[in-house]
């Protein structure tokens, strides 16, 4: 056996079988399928006031079944009513277990967890080796008892779910947003905005060696094409995305965030 072999053979054997699952109010659910499919670590989802939330004693329970069953257990929290944070923890996994095989069980949780938990595999599949799967159940219990007993119990099946993609906007681009969102009520001139662009090379403008260095023909050739830059590499792009919205007010140019901009830094902003 080659040494590329020998090296490519360990390297296999580092790869890990790592699970992701939002807790709600279920067990079975969760435990059992990281059991069958020899997880060797799952990620659970918690809200993040377990003081509040009435699945916190859930969450404590498959701990222990996992124990048991020697699976490691590490534990995210987010919002489980809010879409983009649950997307930003969800990523926050993807990142760090980005060498390993993931598999995220999209049937737990509440169905905004559910949609961000499907969201996350269409959109992270260019960070890692991720899929979603979809537990059905033995049984459903219909009535809660005093005990609040788990809403389902046992598993019958586990089915791997269609995989597609949603493209999502480049590093460059959410390093823009970033940018426009530091600024008082996430708006900005467009000047500003072309200055702090170069400063943190988001653009490029190349000089002209046919015009003198320094010179006021230069710095104006070099502001026109560094808003031409800006205009075709994060204007347009994040207009098109809906992520921004570009006014005038006198003689400015404004660039202002969008909700839709501002939903998209909180889980994809590296710095948030």
């Amino acid at each position: 056996m080659s040494n590329m072999t020998n090296y490519n053979a360990v390297n296999s054997l580092q790869i890990m079988r790592v699970h992701v699952a939002p807790v709600g109010f279920e067990i079975d659910r969760i435990v059992l399928p990281a059991i069958k499919m020899k997880a060797d670590r799952i990620w659970l989802i918690a809200h993040n006031e377990p003081h509040t939330d009435k699945g916190d004693k859930f969450v404590k329970s498959i701990q222990s079944k996992l124990k048991d069953a020697g699976i490691e257990c590490l534990q995210a929290h987010a919002n489980r009513i809010d879409l983009f944070d649950i997307l930003r923890a969800l990523r926050t996994i993807v990142l760090q277990e980005k060498s390993n095989s993931i598999l995220v069980n999209v049937s737990v949780g509440s169905k905004i967890q559910a949609i961000a938990s499907m969201m996350a595999c269409m959109m992270f599949k260019d960070i890692a080796m991720i899929k979603p799967y979809y537990v059905v159940p033995e049984r459903y219990n219909s009535l809660y008892t005093k005990e609040e007993r788990q809403e389902t119990e046992g598993i019958k099946d586990i089915i791997g779910l269609p995989e597609y993609k949603i493209e999502i906007p480049n590093d460059k681009l959410i390093r823009c947003l970033d940018i426009i969102n530091k600024k008082v009520d996430g708006k900005i001139t467009k000047r500003e905005l072309k200055d702090l662009a170069r400063e943190h090379n988001l653009i490029r403008v190349y000089f002209d060696d046919n015009k003198k260095k320094g010179s006021k023909r230069a710095r104006e050739y070099s502001d026109q094409a560094a808003y031409m830059a800006l205009n075709k590499n994060l204007i347009e792009p994040l207009l098109d995305w809906r992520f921004i919205t570009e006014s005038k007010i006198g003689s400015h140019h404004i660039v202002s965030l969008t909700d839709d901009g501002k939903h998209a830094l909180t889980f994809l902003n590296d710095e948030i």
